[in-house]
């Protein structure tokens, strides 16, 4: 999990510490391997991302992937199953996460 606090977070955590806390911690489980290993959560949690179409988290997650080995064609096959649920927006959110990705992996 990266130790770098996306903007948003930071902002709840000047809201308030304590909500922020425990964000991260649920995080941290949900996350945690299980019956499901931690490469397949990553991959669900992109899909998941590109469907709602938050193109931060989005980014961060493929980010994250990266960083712990996943593909980047795996990563961009598991967003592109959010196009099955949230149709052209999907498309549009995966392209600015990979333009941001490209610009924070230079």
């Amino acid at each position: 999990m990266s130790k770098e606090l996306p903007t948003p977070m930071k902002t709840l955590g000047e809201v308030s510490a304590e909500l922020l806390e425990a964000f991260k911690k649920l995080r941290e489980v949900a996350q945690k391997p299980g019956r499901l290993d931690k490469k397949t959560k990553r991959l669900a949690l992109t899909a998941a991302y590109a469907s709602i179409g938050c193109v931060d988290c989005l980014a961060g997650c493929i980010i994250e992937g990266l960083r712990e080995g996943i593909d980047l064609n795996e990563l961009l096959e598991a967003a592109s199953i959010a196009v099955l649920v949230h149709g052209a927006e999907a498309v549009i959110t995966i392209h600015k996460a990979v333009s941001i990705v490209k610009t924070k992996m230079k």
